[in-house]
């Protein structure tokens, strides 16, 4: 009984206690998981478990980048109050400093207003909320962004894919990873002390899953890209604009034709996720 290590035959137990902690929610409705604290089964890192006649809590913590750790913990929902998601906190957190840890980010799930106390009570503070949003294409119309195009287009911006680049030989994999070191300038990781990580090696992975050219949209002005999006979620890219073009309503107008694209392609739903306000 007590805390002790995760070995891989608590794996199953550990995704029954996810089951068990989140299915009031019925979250299988939405494509979009987040924030389910089992993501770290999947990793190399510390993994701890509080076990009697069956796993009742489950920690873990890996590694994001520089000291910055990300935390997951479960505790039985009938077993919560009992001090096990203190103790297991308390022996993760140490195990994270004795790995040079600085920052440590936890992720919770909104509607769990147990699980923010908590981490709250515990010294961590809340930075934003990710919003998920979801469209059916049904309720979508391309035609109340007209004029907002027609305006941009008088400026001087234009519209493109990152397939008709690639076959234009524009070099559109450089111009991405510029325009995303320059969209990131002024974000702090989490909220806290350090600069998100630009160096070529990760700004070259961000864009390494992108599966279909055709669906990543591009905003120009001349031959400089100015903001990129894809609703296709298998591309993961989400959504940048350059920090000069700001306050343009360019991000708007770029999801408008990019969405577009996918419901002339018999896309019917879909989902995205964004902590800012504005989106």
């Amino acid at each position: 009984m007590g805390v002790s290590q995760f070995q891989q035959s608590d794996h199953d137990d550990v995704l029954c206690l996810c089951d068990t902690t989140f299915e009031p929610l019925n979250l299988s409705r939405f494509l979009w998981q987040p924030c389910q604290q089992v993501e770290s089964l999947e990793k190399d890192c510390t993994k701890l478990i509080w076990k009697e006649e069956n796993v009742k809590g489950y920690v873990a913590a890996y590694h994001l980048e520089e000291s910055n750790f990300r935390l997951n913990l479960l505790v039985d929902p009938r077993n919560t109050r009992q001090g096990i998601g203190t103790l297991l906190l308390n022996e993760i957190e140490a195990e994270v400093r004795r790995q040079g840890g600085r920052h440590f980010e936890a992720r919770l799930l909104e509607g769990m207003d147990g699980s923010l106390v908590f981490a709250v009570s515990r010294g961590f503070i809340e930075v934003h909320r990710m919003r998920g949003m979801s469209l059916r294409a049904g309720d979508f119309s391309f035609e109340r962004w007209t004029g907002l195009g027609e305006k941009l287009s008088a400026e001087g911006f234009t519209v493109t894919t990152l397939e008709r680049e690639v076959e234009a030989g524009n070099d559109p994999m450089d111009k991405l990873m510029e325009l995303q070191k320059r969209a990131l300038e002024g974000w702090l990781l989490t909220g806290l002390t350090e600069a998100p990580d630009t160096s070529i090696e990760q700004l070259q992975a961000h864009f390494s899953h992108i599966n279909f050219p055709d669906r990543v949209s591009i905003m120009k002005n001349k031959e400089e890209y100015v903001g990129y999006t894809s609703a296709e979620r298998s591309n993961m890219l989400g959504t940048a604009v350059h920090p000069d073009y700001r306050g343009r309503s360019i991000a708007t107008y770029l999801k408008a034709c990019d969405l577009k694209r996918l419901v002339d392609d018999g896309v019917e739903y879909f989902e995205s996720s964004s902590a800012n306000p504005a989106m």
